[in-house]
């Protein structure tokens, strides 16, 4: 009998070409980023930064590799599954980083569909598929809807911290300073970052989706939010240190502390999970 069922077990598995197809589109939607990142700022400043890619993508990247490599099954793969997989080693070739995001998008939305609830597959998925928002699609709605997002950014600091404001414009509150809200300060990639961490911390803990999930999400974003808040008001009432906050030590610690902020508020999320897997 095992001779027998060793006989039909496929040579590779549907969760084996999706580990594969998923770690290839990703890495190399990364390689576009750290390569903007390295004619920015140079080899030595960008590997500083981890190539311009955020430390929760490279987390969100083991995680679902790691979920999909204890997955089991002997599923072979379908044949709708090879057709994705030669469009995105083809989309992987091409001389642009975004068609291989664009390529896992597809990917990640096929296996999420048709794999079995709760599956290591489907988990995975979801992790990647929460990735190509952060890697691709944040960025374009960002970009095609920036006034209106942008005027929202700068109401929130202009409600939080009572200065005036005008669109994405800013006044400090004696008027004497004004900044504006350009896409790089925008919250967007911040929050795009959120439910990345979210969806892996919930998918790798086998948290099921619910009010109270989705409640911790709401937490997640809010303080991604509120920090950018708290960084563009350092702007307006310290104008003489405007670069250092903007591109230096600020950011450095409004990087960091919205990482701990989100990174906190989601694992007490699963925290039942998450003791009950230790």
């Amino acid at each position: 009998m095992a001779s027998r069922v060793e006989a039909q077990a496929p040579v590779l598995t549907r969760a084996q070409l999706f580990y594969a197809l998923f770690l290839l589109a990703t890495l190399n939607g990364f390689v576009g980023m750290a390569v903007r990142a390295v004619e920015g700022v140079g080899w030595a400043l960008a590997a500083w930064d981890l190539f311009g890619i955020s430390a929760i993508l490279w987390v969100a990247l083991l995680a679902g590799l790691k979920i999909l490599g204890q997955d089991e099954g002997t599923e072979a793969p379908r044949r709708t599954d090879w057709i994705i997989a030669v469009l995105l080693v083809l989309a992987a070739l091409l001389p642009t980083a975004p068609a291989s995001t664009a390529a896992l998008t597809v990917a990640s939305c096929w296996a999420a569909f048709t794999a079995l609830r709760g599956s290591p597959l489907r988990r995975a998925a979801i992790i990647f598929l929460a990735m190509t928002g952060a890697i691709l699609w944040g960025r374009l709605v960002l970009a095609g809807f920036s006034r209106p997002l942008l005027d929202i950014d700068a109401y929130f600091v202009a409600g939080t911290l009572g200065v005036p404001h005008q669109g994405n414009m800013l006044w400090s509150a004696d008027g004497a300073t004004r900044i504006i809200v350009a896409p790089g300060c925008s919250s967007m990639q911040g929050m795009s970052l959120a439910i990345v961490f979210w969806a892996t911390v919930n998918q790798y803990f086998g948290v099921p989706l619910s009010w109270r999930a989705l409640g911790y999400l709401v937490a997640a974003l809010a303080a991604t939010i509120l920090v950018n808040v708290l960084r563009m008001g350092a702007m307006l009432h310290w104008p003489e240190h405007f670069d250092a906050i903007h591109h230096g030590w600020g950011m450095q610690i409004a990087m960091w502390t919205t990482l701990a902020l989100v990174g906190a508020i989601c694992l007490f999320g699963a925290r039942r999970e998450l003791a009950a897997s230790l």
